[in-house]
């Protein structure tokens, strides 16, 4: 069974509501950090709202989340783990489009918090 929150992110990125439904998967996942289907589904939104806004900085993002969620390496069914390998082949595809056209990655968060 499907959290609240995970539903109510799904349904808003259904709707278009980008910021609703980061905010609504970010709270699934940490509710749940062992299942793997809120992390799945942050990174969907995070590429829906790349694509809507034209927004490579929200690729980074569904970036990071394909990172730690490969880093947690958590058990997965045969179909979860294809559609994290199909998201993570397509976010560093769109990520590597994104530079070629110019985009900058913004710098770590310890470079900014140096100063």
């Amino acid at each position: 069974m499907e959290s609240a929150f995970l539903e109510e992110g799904r349904r808003l990125v259904r709707e278009g509501d980008w910021v609703g439904a980061i905010q609504s998967l970010s709270w699934a996942k940490d509710a749940d950090p062992a299942d793997p289907r809120p992390w799945l589904a942050l990174i969907e939104a995070y590429v829906a709202a790349a694509a809507a806004e034209s927004e490579p900085d929200l690729l980074q993002q569904a970036w990071n989340v394909c990172r730690d969620l490969r880093d947690r390496r958590l058990p997965m069914p045969p179909d979860l783990q294809a559609e994290f390998h199909d998201a993570f082949v397509r976010v560093r595809d769109k990520l590597v489009a994104a530079r070629a056209a110019g985009w900058t990655p913004p710098p770590p968060r310890e470079e900014v918090w140096k100063e």
